[in-house]
């Protein structure tokens, strides 16, 4: 499989959230990290069969939340993943998003 682009995005600054040096030296430890790890949350996306949330995405990758949801996220902005439209309770009992990957998603 082809890995996806790497950030940044257009409109989007390396740390978005925040430019605080701490926020912009994370940012820049994982660069060379994007691509096995937007590959690695689209494939468990992929072949979920149904689309993931995100904590089931958190629970099939080990990843922390923070870096499986913003995985997630930069592949929602590349037209990769979508929401399905569905929604199922978390292990908090919350409804979350199950995400699936968009029909051009190869």
């Amino acid at each position: 499989m082809k890995p996806p682009s790497q950030l940044p995005l257009p409109g989007v600054s390396l740390a978005p959230h925040s430019d605080m040096d701490t926020s912009l030296a994370a940012a820049r430890a994982i660069v060379p990290d994007l691509a096995r790890l937007e590959a690695l949350v689209l494939s468990v996306i992929k072949n979920s069969g149904g689309g993931m949330t995100d904590y089931e995405i958190e629970q099939q990758t080990g990843l922390r939340h923070q870096t499986a949801s913003a995985r997630r996220r930069g592949l929602v902005l590349r037209s990769l993943v979508e929401d399905s439209g569905d929604r199922r309770p978390t292990d908090s009992g919350r409804y979350a998003v199950v995400w699936r990957a968009s029909p051009g998603a190869a």
